[in-house]
């Protein structure tokens, strides 16, 4: 083959994207690898409890680096068992060379009346004598009681917020990461090829580490994550000084 018209890494890339695509099953791979993960972390998290961290603001992001360690394992071992499954006996020839370089590169990933007293002539009007405390008992006593119902819920519902917040954080990152699983998969497979030599006749080679490309297309939505929790765990710890899990904060505001 006329080097010229050899494949870049990029069309490599969007070729091999399309055939997994086609012939495969990739997001629904990387949705089992992300439930793994997920297990992964709490269980970390539980762990690290035994060990004596009980700081939910430190032991949260521990555990999402844990699981995060235990996603690229998994990553590596599907690139060990999967790869001679797609690349052995192909060497990127077919590709549609009028695809520009930085299709498969760059392409998008894709992972809650009134009785005052003065009305008749034989009543007396009796506000004057009336005492603080009978006033609070009236419609100014109702204003109190609920600004101050208010007040011992708002702490409850803020907490309620950031629960709900970090789940839809985890959910969002989840959901990047399945989405973008082709492009994932594509990259580290022809990274895979590359490092082993099988992708001899790819002109201006790019060759990478498969760990560099997994770990490029995947740190931001586990760094996001792990600030979410950080804030989470703090924010908890302060509501419920002394708690050391989700569970003793949900127990702390079911009992107020």
């Amino acid at each position: 083959m006329d080097q010229r018209m050899a494949p870049t890494r990029y069309q490599a890339i969007a070729r091999m994207r399309r055939r997994l695509e086609r012939d495969g099953w990739p997001r629904l791979q990387m949705m089992l690898l992300v439930t793994i993960t997920g297990g992964a972390g709490f269980v970390a998290s539980w762990a690290l409890l035994q060990l004596g961290v009980g700081a939910m603001w430190l032991r949260y992001p521990l555990a999402l680096c844990l699981a995060y360690a235990a996603f690229l394992l998994m990553l590596w071992l599907w690139l060990r068992t999967r790869a001679h499954d797609w690349v052995d006996g192909w060497d990127g020839s077919g590709i549609d060379l009028a695809t520009s370089p930085g299709t498969g590169g760059s392409a998008p990933w894709g992972g809650l009346g009134g009785n005052s007293g003065g009305g008749g002539a034989s009543s007396s009007f009796d506000a004057a004598d009336s005492s603080p405390a009978d006033a609070l008992s009236g419609p100014i006593g109702d204003a109190l009681g609920a600004a101050a119902d208010a007040d011992e819920l708002a702490i409850p519902m803020v907490a309620v917020v950031v629960a709900v917040a970090v789940v839809a954080l985890l959910a969002l990152s989840s959901l990047f990461v399945v989405w973008s699983a082709p492009v994932l998969f594509a990259e580290l497979l022809v990274d895979g090829a590359l490092a082993a030599g099988l992708y001899r006749r790819l002109r201006g080679i790019d060759a990478r580490h498969w760990l560099e490309s997994a770990v490029r297309r995947t740190w931001l939505p586990f760094v996001l994550t792990a600030l979410c929790v950080t804030a989470a765990g703090w924010g908890m710890a302060k509501y419920v000084p002394g708690a050391d899990s989700l569970g003793d904060v949900v127990a702390q505001v079911q009992r107020d």
